[in-house]
């Protein structure tokens, strides 16, 4: 099997999975939060016979509340959407067409040009052009709804790329938290993560990362970008070239909120 062919199904299945999540959660403590559904949609589409064409599909998660905290969170989301689609589009193309950073649509017909440009200039270059969007809760409680977003993309290349993003919500207001607000000890946070990480990795305390392989310029261990609030700890999420290579693949562990008090702010969240 092709490594491309490898990658979609490996994400494919991960997406799957996460589409039982929101019933899973509907019969949980915060299933009456907040009500919503999944909005589908897709434009474009590739033509399989040929290898050609371009594709953009989104399958979000969407409060159902018409008041302000719905419509602030479903704002976000729609914002995101266009912005991750229009991280393929250059800066000349979406100036020139200010409906890029409007609306999806827009974003798509910038998305469209920049396929089409390229395949005059490399007309024999095979694939489908392609964007996937999912979002869905994570975890959600009486304050904070968490949220994350994987998104998978063919632009060329030798392999297709995703990312994955966890986000937080103020159920108050509707407006995005930022995950670093509900750190109380980043230095703590640090060492604690690189413990779990050292372990989730099989690699000793006396071993120097860098050495190993990983991307730690002077072997200064980082936390990862993305990371969010379970039901059973927080969930530290490293993508695809963020700590290591690509065919390693994402690094994901959970740290228990045993072990996390002092360092996050729980009581916030709950």
């Amino acid at each position: 099997m092709h490594f491309k062919s490898i990658c979609i199904l490996s994400f494919l299945v991960v997406f799957g999975l996460s589409c039982n999540r929101s019933e899973e959660r509907a019969n949980g403590e915060n299933k009456n939060i907040l009500t919503g559904a999944f909005n589908k949609s897709q434009l474009g589409g590739c033509d399989t016979t040929t290898n050609k064409g371009i594709s953009i599909k989104i399958d979000l998660w969407e409060p159902a509340d018409s008041g302000k905290v719905g419509s602030a969170i479903r704002d976000v989301l729609t914002a995101k959407s266009i912005q991750r689609i229009n991280s393929y589009g250059d800066s000349a193309s979406i100036a020139a067409n200010p409906g890029a950073s409007q609306s999806v649509k827009g974003a798509f017909q910038v998305f469209e040009k920049n396929y089409n440009d390229f395949k005059k200039d490399f007309p024999d270059a095979p694939g489908c052009w392609e964007v996937q969007l999912k979002g869905d809760t994570v975890y959600s409680t009486p304050n904070v709804l968490f949220y994350q977003l994987d998104h998978y993309s063919f632009a060329g290349g030798a392999h297709p790329n995703t990312f994955r993003s966890y986000h937080a919500f103020d159920l108050k207001t509707g407006q995005e938290l930022q995950m670093k607000s509900f750190v109380a000890d980043s230095v703590a946070l640090l060492n604690l993560v690189e413990d779990y990480f050292r372990k989730t990795e099989k690699i000793s305390k006396d071993v120097n990362l860098e050495e190993e392989g990983y991307f730690l310029l002077n072997n200064q261990f980082a936390i990862p970008v993305s990371y969010v609030f379970t039901p059973k700890g927080v969930l530290f999420y490293y993508n695809p070239y963020e700590i290591a290579p690509y065919a390693r693949g994402a690094i994901q562990f959970t740290i228990p909120y045993a072990e996390l008090k002092g360092i996050m702010d729980r009581e916030r969240v709950m």
